[in-house]
């Protein structure tokens, strides 16, 4: 079996439905969670202990384990994978056995694909995207690095999702739809029209907007909408 240790340990959470299908494949054996809750350090969650925080990845000993990064917040996911590129380590790819991958589609590294989710043909998934429970992926899509398709959405088809966008619980993208890069697409929505760079988009048709920026998260109206 294949150690691999978790980064995020938050098991009410994201990591939790990433660690039920880590033990679902079952060729991997829980090494380790690395967690930035001061109050998880030097803790065990179960039987597993919490080896330090992010700060500590340069001083842990991961050699011949590999690492999958458990954290949905889509930018600070993706730091996390280029800090640990920097320092020659592994990112898992993880597919819940559940999931439904059409032969010629491409998963690059350190993604997460969840029980009940479907991607089809010709679709090219990036590095470090999450698609979440029961999401639909149809044929020639493209989504970028640090996407995260919430549970529940569903994209028609050549439905090109860019880097660091978010799509909500439940909500569906029309065909031959672009969402820009940073984009938010909150829950339920409809989207019929592309969705421009760092916005927020919510209900049926792209009803509302605004400026959203992606690494502070600080949100600004614009033109009254």
């Amino acid at each position: 079996m294949k150690d691999i240790v978790i980064i995020g340990a938050r098991i009410d959470g994201h990591a939790g439905v990433v660690v039920s299908a880590v033990l679902a494949l079952g060729k991997y054996r829980l090494a380790g969670f690395i967690d930035n809750t001061p109050e998880l350090q030097g803790t065990n969650i179960g039987n597993v202990s919490v080896l330090g925080s992010s700060d500590d990845l340069g001083n842990l000993n991961l050699t011949g384990k590999s690492v999958h990064i458990a954290i949905g917040d889509n930018s600070a996911r993706y730091e996390l994978y280029k800090k640990l590129k920097t320092l020659n380590i592994e990112v898992e790819t993880i597919i819940h056995p559940s999931a439904i991958v059409d032969g010629n589609v491409t998963i690059g590294e350190g993604s997460f694909v969840a029980p009940g989710a479907i991607i089809n043909s010709n679709a090219e998934i990036g590095k470090v995207v999450i698609i979440n429970t029961g999401a639909i992926i149809e044929h020639d899509n493209k989504l970028a690095n640090a996407v995260h398709m919430a549970p529940g959405t569903t994209t028609a088809g050549r439905v090109d999702v860019n880097e660091l966008a978010f799509v909500g619980v439940g909500s569906t993208i029309l065909p031959d739809i672009t969402v820009g890069t940073g984009a938010m697409i909150g829950a339920g929505s409809t989207i019929v029209k592309d969705v421009e760079p760092q916005m927020t988009v919510i209900g049926y048709a792209a009803q509302k907007y605004k400026k959203k920026n992606i690494y502070t998260s600080t949100e600004t109206p614009e033109d009254g909408k």
